[in-house]
């Protein structure tokens, strides 16, 4: 029997959903895998001495230094297997603006942007509105705001810095919001989110009847497959492996992307596993899919 280290928790605005990744993802392998399971903190020198007799790492962490190579480097380092994409795919693709122009260089649809590492670089003049607001490194839409107008740009700016040291200022479009699942460089059924509120933010992800969803979304053919083809193109070009997410905004019959998430969130309420679940992989068999294909590498 494969011993299966999960690691979870770790010091980012993510360390709620990461523990309630790890949680699930320890009771959906209990039965087939040895399990070890380490609640991390900022601290980690150590934590090779831990994991001597482990088979492979399952990261459920999400966001900071969980999704942006660090950990991936360390475990690298120590030769210890671990899920998801490796360091170098990592530190890119948390990072939204090197994302962008990977993405504009293969001639995948963005929206405009510039990104800021303090406020007093941001030529206000310039600015158009309707504008977003978003960490450039973050995720779960923490940190995300709407600003109509100039007004509420100077304040929503300022509580956006709190939550990262650079910040990206991406042009708003009313469109639909849909996400493209990928695993083991197949893509599975797009979803389409349906927010409750205003914004697909922390709260519509995680709070009961925040959203809505459809699987497989109500898209035309001709759509889907450039969606497909894109995700497939980002996730490659990045060099991203075992299981992806990739976002996008929908308007009329163009698709923008939004973001590549290299751990995308694996609660059983997840979209990843909501996806799988429409071609007969219900939770637990894509957590040990994802398990099989990372021993495999």
């Amino acid at each position: 029997m494969k011993k299966v280290c999960v690691l979870f928790g770790g010091s980012s605005t993510e360390r709620d959903v990461s523990i309630h990744t790890g949680l699930a993802v320890i009771e959906a392998i209990k039965e087939k895998f040895l399990v070890q399971s380490i609640n991390l903190s900022d601290n980690f020198k150590y934590l090779n001495k831990k994991l001597l007799d482990v088979d492979l790492v399952f990261l459920a962490l999400h966001g900071g230094y969980g999704e942006d190579g660090t950990i991936q480097k360390y475990l690298e380092k120590h030769k210890i297997p671990y899920t998801g994409s490796d360091s170098k795919s990592s530190s890119i693709a948390i990072d939204k603006h090197k994302t962008k122009l990977i993405a504009k260089n293969n001639n995948i649809p963005i929206l405009d942007w510039l990104v800021a590492k303090n406020e007093k670089e941001i030529k206000t003049n310039l600015l158009k509105f309707p504008l977003i607001l978003k960490p450039n490194d973050g995720g779960s839409t923490i940190g995300l705001y709407y600003c109509e107008d100039l007004e509420v740009f100077k304040k929503n700016i300022k509580e956006a810095f709190k939550f990262s040291k650079e910040i990206m200022i991406e042009k708003y479009i009313n469109a639909r919001e849909v996400s493209v699942p990928i695993l083991d460089g197949q893509v599975l059924p797009i979803i389409e989110i349906f927010p409750t509120g205003f914004l697909y933010d922390y709260d519509s992800k995680y709070k009961e009847k925040g959203s809505n969803y459809e699987v497989p979304a109500k898209i035309e053919d001709k759509i889907s497959r450039k969606l497909a083809n894109d995700s497939i193109k980002l996730y490659q070009e990045i060099g991203c492996r075992h299981y992806a997410r990739v976002d996008f905004l929908l308007c009329e019959d163009k698709h923008y992307l939004l973001e590549i998430n290299t751990l995308p969130g694996l609660t059983s309420t997840s979209l990843l596993p909501k996806s799988a679940s429409k071609i007969g992989l219900d939770y637990v068999s894509l957590v040990e899919k994802i398990i099989n294909i990372s021993l495999k590498k």
